[in-house]
């Protein structure tokens, strides 16, 4: 289906896409359904074909995101953090508290 694009020069990234001639655009040959999010800056044009750059996607976004999302993510990674180091605290203190019962066993005089 023929679609007229608007494209940065340099980048190549799409900006616009619609289904009437205008200024600035250029006519293109793109298979319908369009790709979802085709115009949120981080497809390019490519070989005459858009082409999703992830790496750009993931900047646009995180530029996006509200600043509740933001401060919820940051959040999350301590408390993630904080969890591992409990779960590791916690393991180590297994450990010794295993060896330490070990050693008592090993102090006890044979029942007999």
């Amino acid at each position: 289906m023929s679609f007229y694009i608007q494209v940065e020069q340099q980048t190549q990234i799409i900006r616009d896409i619609i289904e009437y001639p205008y200024e600035g655009y250029q006519e293109v040959e793109i298979p319908t359904p369009l790709p979802i999010g085709i115009n949120g800056g981080y497809y390019r044009w490519q070989d005459g074909q858009p082409v999703l750059d992830q790496a750009l996607k993931d900047e646009v976004d995180k530029a996006n995101k509200p600043i509740e999302y933001v401060e919820l993510e940051r959040r999350l990674a301590a408390s993630e953090a904080s969890y591992e180091q409990l779960a590791s605290e916690s393991n180590a203190n297994q450990l010794a508290l295993m060896e330490l019962h070990m050693m008592l066993l090993g102090e006890m005089p044979d029942a007999e």
